[in-house]
């Protein structure tokens, strides 16, 4: 086993690595060696040494390991739990850190509209600055969830991969997934209801009301805006794109139907047959193997929300009670749970920083000024001009 090394020109800082799977990597306080959870199959800990603080990510990706989050511990009180840790959720997508970026920049819009007086602004940039910070603690208290039912796992006597299973965690995971469906939703709706009224310089919201011959319609959901955009002849590239992710293949139409599957009609593992957690095996390097779970997802969430509408075909889950069940012990679903909410995440979050850029006014941040009567608070651009 290869020796830790002190790097003292190093960041202070711990990080705890979020994989799929229910799967962490540590990295302690300037050391050079990553340590993986759980044990390999055989028993022996699993070790990475990094070259640079900044290499962690791509010693995981090497390993073909899906990084969901970091969380980076850099206070004495995030040690001692007087504070919680700071988590981003990691996306290799449009942007790296695309949350903790929007994060950022709507709080700086947040502020740009209080001091412009325009409270629609103020309102709604506050209210997305909210949710992005909520949709990123869903997606690490999910993947806890799945983390805390590895270890479940991992204490028991056997490992079988490929495996069916449902214990006392089992549903936990899914009640954090519907979690995560809600507020994606949310957030959703607040960036389509921030679209209506300020995109294009508020060009949009006065051609969607014509088109309507509605003067005085507001939009506050996605289904609404979609309406709109449909009767408009002329759109930016922003509101044509999102014309189409709203669409049918789309990926925010296929989130709205999973969430309007699990809000109006069925828990997400009962929408068709019941869904069982299943355990799997990665490969490492040097014939190494490790544990980690999957939840599976239903396929084409749209027709099961259609069938069960009509509430006509109930009697099947009695009539075909051992079809169903043989095909639950054989589904591994479209996705997986955690890998579905992660590529949500990133996308609503890359889509949030285009959003932006159709705000009214500039980002600012707040500063203090030392004087000899005290600190004066003063206000900036976000970006230093």
């Amino acid at each position: 086993m290869d020796k830790v090394s002190i790097k003292e020109d190093w960041p202070a800082c711990s990080r705890i690595v979020h994989i799929a799977g229910g799967i962490l990597a540590t990295s302690e306080i300037q050391t050079d060696m990553v340590r993986l959870w759980p044990l390999t199959t055989n028993k022996k800990v699993y070790q990475v040494k990094i070259d640079t603080f900044g290499s962690l990510y791509g010693s995981l990706d090497n390993l073909k390991l899906d990084i969901i989050g970091v969380e980076f511990i850099t206070h004495h009180m995030e040690f001692t739990g007087q504070a919680p840790t700071q988590f981003r959720g990691f996306i290799k997508q449009e942007s790296i850190w695309p949350n903790w970026d929007a994060s950022v920049l709507w709080s700086g819009l947040t502020l740009s509209a209080f001091h412009n007086k325009n409270g629609l602004a103020y309102d709604l940039s506050n209210r997305i600055k909210f949710q992005l910070q909520t949709i990123n603690d869903r997606i690490k208290n999910l993947s806890l969830a799945y983390h805390q039912q590895l270890n479940a796992r991992n204490l028991g006597t056997s490992f079988k991969d490929g495996q069916r299973f449902q214990d006392g965690y089992t549903n936990l995971v899914y009640q954090e997934f519907h979690s995560f469906l809600f507020d994606a939703g949310i957030m959703r709706d607040y960036l389509c209801e921030y679209i209506f009224n300020f995109a294009n310089g508020g060009k949009l919201n006065k051609a969607i009301r014509q088109s309507l011959n509605n003067p005085k319609l507001e939009v506050t959901t996605a289904s609404s805006l979609f309406k709109g955009l449909k009767k408009v002849a002329s759109l930016t590239d922003l509101e044509s794109n999102l014309k189409d992710i709203m669409s049918k293949e789309g990926w925010l139409y296929e989130l709205g139907q999973y969430r309007d599957l699990v809000m109006h009609s069925t828990p997400i593992n009962l929408a068709n047959s019941q869904l069982y957690a299943i355990q799997e095996i990665i490969e490492l390097p040097e014939g190494q193997k490790m544990m980690s779970v999957r939840f599976p997802l239903p396929e084409n969430p749209s027709k099961l929300y259609s069938e069960r509408s009509k509430r006509t075909s109930f009697d099947k889950y009695i009539n075909q009670f051992k079809e169903l069940s043989k095909l639950s012990l054989e589904s591994r679903g479209k996705y997986d749970c955690l890998e579905y909410a992660h590529k949500v995440f990133g996308l609503i979050s890359n889509l949030s920083l285009k959003v932006a850029k159709e705000a009214p006014y500039e980002p600012m941040k707040q500063g203090y000024l030392k004087t000899e009567e005290g600190y004066m608070p003063y206000v900036t651009s976000l970006y230093g001009y």
